[in-house]
């Protein structure tokens, strides 16, 4: 069974050390690259702040196989082939003793039924957390994959994940190259293309063993606004990109996820996720969003 966690408390331990080179590209009078992900840095550093007092309802469709095995007749087959539909709010939480903000899926309905017993897990959760930091975030990350379907264990399917690659305490983790190619549907902004050089990766697998990641993202090079992302994550056993588009949100005056699509293959017996999720209704906490979660000892 393949593996895929998100590993940023690990990664924030880290000392900040030039293991990569970023990539420069200036051209007369215009931007460099290096200017375009030092706005990139700052709008992600920023949004995040804003984006914390945002609640989003997620549509989110989720349809899983097994992998492939012969049929009676002699015929290559797909079997344990599942289907799945959540509808969920998403949010932002931030556990005491973290300065990092995190993706928290709440899931009120599985396949058209409600969900029982989440006010209970809720009280759980956030009422009565766990003594350290690092328990907590385990915990919220682990509630919010506690409805995924398929074979492939992963946490990493929330919308906002390839963002953490912008981040400026982060960005020497990676190359950044500036692929000349045009696209139509985000006329204008820059496509960067980014790998992860660094150990300690943001994503691990089975026994915390380091799967890198690589991507694009397509950004306005005047404001460093992130109009789509693109990321891979890959080793010998496992395979899955996450792809997000963003969208202006008139009511919020930002630029709110609007779909992730997303793709898991396992190399050993072929098993397969694919997902898809919506985001819309997006509205603005009435509480306090900072509170502290859990005690540090």
């Amino acid at each position: 069974m393949a593996a895929l966690a998100t590993a940023a408390t690990v990664v924030a331990l880290l000392s900040r050390s030039p293991v990569a080179q970023i990539a420069t590209a200036s051209q007369d009078g215009q931007a460099s690259l290096d200017d375009v992900l030092e706005r990139a840095g700052a709008y992600v550093t920023s949004y995040e702040r804003d984006f914390a007092g945002v609640v989003a309802e997620e549509s989110y469709v989720q349809d899983a196989s097994s992998g492939n095995r012969f049929d009676a007749s002699g015929h290559l087959a797909r079997v344990g082939v599942k289907h799945r539909e959540l509808k969920s709010d998403l949010l932002l939480v931030r556990p005491d003793g973290s300065d990092r903000w995190l993706q928290f899926r709440d899931v009120y309905e599985v396949d058209g039924r409600a969900v029982r017993d989440r006010s209970d897990r809720l009280a759980r959760l956030f009422l009565q957390p766990s003594s350290s930091t690092s328990k907590q975030v385990s915990k919220i990350m682990d509630e919010s994959a506690r409805y995924n379907i398929g074979t492939i264990v992963r946490n990493v399917n929330v919308p906002m994940l390839a963002l953490w690659v912008l981040m400026p305490e982060n960005q020497y983790r990676f190359v950044y190259n500036h692929v000349e190619a045009p696209d139509a549907s985000t006329a204008g902004a820059w496509k960067v293309a980014y790998r992860e050089m660094a150990s300690g990766t943001m994503i691990r697998g089975v026994a915390h063993q380091d799967i890198p990641v690589e991507g694009f993202f397509w950004i306005e090079p005047s404001s460093g606004r992130v109009l789509r992302s693109h990321l891979v994550a890959q080793n010998r056993t496992v395979r899955a990109w996450i792809d997000v588009t963003y969208a202006m949100d008139a009511k919020l005056g930002l630029l709110a996820p609007e779909q992730m699509t997303e793709s898991y293959g396992q190399t050993a017996d072929s098993a397969t996720v694919d997902g898809q999720a919506t985001y819309s209704n997006f509205r603005r906490f009435q509480v306090k969003v900072d509170e502290k979660i859990a005690p540090i000892k």
